[in-house]
């Protein structure tokens, strides 16, 4: 079980990094390109900066459950490196509820939200906004997933890498 679960998360989070390098790369490429039309060709593109709004919200949606699972997150942990023995394992667990319960709430609102405004589009795409959406559930199952792997592994409970590594 700890090793299924283990290489699912491992599998989930090495196919969101990849994601998440396409969708810096597109917005930097759409970037230019608008840049290009607007200035160059004196015609700007109508659709850049919703595919760019679209984008921007999956890479921080995919990346807040990447770094969820890496223990990356801005946190203040001076107080709880305060604490000793038990009583730090039992905060560590207090604080990984609150986050889990957190995380809940936030896939059951973003999922009903999601769903609801399918059949609405959005600006020069002709799209549903629910592209936009559809990041928060997506992210919000990752991070349940990775909080199943901290259960079940207790060296995923340690930071794992730095900020800088990817």
């Amino acid at each position: 079980m700890v090793a299924i679960i283990s290489r699912l998360s491992h599998w989930v989070t090495e196919v969101a990094k990849v994601f998440l390098g396409l969708w810096v790369a597109s917005i930097v490429l759409i970037t230019l390109a608008a840049v290009w039309w607007r200035y160059v060709m004196n015609s700007p593109i109508a659709w850049i900066e919703q595919v760019s709004n679209i984008l921007f919200i999956w890479i921080t949606f995919v990346g807040a459950a990447v770094l969820y699972r890496q223990k990356l997150h801005i946190g203040v942990d001076m107080f709880i490196d305060m604490l000793r023995g038990r009583a730090k394992q039992i905060m560590f667990w207090v604080i990984e509820l609150a986050n889990l319960f957190f995380i809940i709430v936030l896939f059951i609102y973003s999922l009903r939200l999601s769903i609801d405004v399918l059949p609405n589009t959005y600006g020069a795409l002709d799209i549903s906004p629910a592209y936009f959406y559809f990041s928060a559930p997506v992210a919000c199952a990752m991070m349940v997933l990775y909080f199943v792997e901290k259960i079940v592994d207790p060296s995923k409970r340690r930071p794992e890498g730095s900020v800088g590594d990817f």
